[in-house]
């Protein structure tokens, strides 16, 4: 068919007929087409609208349950921020117990060193209070067997009240009562006046020996030998008139010193003098 026959077919009007059914058929079948792909197009919108909206969900789940892990963490985080403040306080509370108890180990140190050197200066005390009473017991046994060459008469009178039995025990506790000591004088002033001298310095020995055991077993010294010397003007206080004495003047001999009580003062016996 050539083509001036066929642009004369197109005049022809079933030909142009069929043509534009032909036309109209292909339009609807593209509208169909594009129907189609249209609504898949939809479809997988959709899809994908539906699984964004689960990642958002997730999402949202994961981004609430970050901030509940968060709000717990903040929690604990105050919680140990709360420790540990009171961990501070009771560090500083703790180290100012150190210190006191350092303090107070320091001061018991000084007051154990304070008491060593206390306990060393008695040990030396001791040291020498016990050499002074093996020298004062060794002084003891030397004038108990002096003593033991009394007169009988003299002995006798002191074996009552003061050396009761004839050994050096009760010779040293009898001599370190206080009560002995008047009753030795007494005894040693008639020695004195009846001419007994080797009895009576025998006896003064012994006086004096016992006035050192009375003052030893004091706190402080209670018994003292009075003061007195050839020279001295007589005092009727203090002194006592001896044989062939005349109440006033100066003394010339002094036949046996007196004593005193320190406590009080009170002269127990007077001093026996010549004037």
């Amino acid at each position: 068919m050539t083509k001036h026959e066929l642009i004369c077919l197109l005049d022809d009007p079933d030909v142009r007929e069929k043509i534009l059914s032909v036309v109209n058929k292909r339009e609807t079948l593209t509208t169909s087409q594009n129907f189609f792909r249209a609504d898949d197009d939809a479809r997988r919108l959709k899809d994908q609208l539906r699984a964004r909206d689960a990642e958002i969900s997730s999402a949202t789940r994961r981004a609430n349950d970050a901030e509940s892990q968060l709000a717990t963490l903040r929690g604990e985080i105050l919680q140990l921020k709360n420790s540990l403040s009171q961990a501070r306080q009771q560090t500083t509370q703790l180290q100012c117990e150190a210190a006191d108890a350092d303090r107070r180990a320091e001061n018991y140190r000084r007051q154990l060193n304070d008491a060593n050197e206390k306990i060393s200066q008695l040990e030396s005390s001791v040291d020498n209070l016990n050499a002074q009473l093996k020298q004062g017991f060794a002084r003891g046994r030397e004038l108990f067997e002096k003593y033991r060459q009394v007169n009988a008469h003299a002995r006798q009178l002191l074996s009552t009240g003061v050396f009761v039995r004839d050994d050096f025990t009760s010779f040293i506790c009898g001599g370190a009562q206080s009560e002995s000591l008047e009753k030795i004088w007494d005894v040693l002033k008639g020695c004195v006046l009846n001419g007994q001298r080797q009895d009576a310095e025998i006896l003064w020995q012994v006086f004096e020996y016992c006035l050192e055991l009375v003052n030893s077993s004091r706190a402080q010294a209670g018994f003292s030998v009075l003061p007195v010397k050839v020279g001295d003007r007589f005092d009727a206080d203090i002194h006592s008139e001896g044989l062939n004495s005349r109440a006033q003047g100066k003394i010339s001999v002094v036949c046996l010193p007196g004593f005193r009580n320190d406590y009080n003062g009170r002269v127990v016996r007077k001093s026996i003098v010549q004037v």
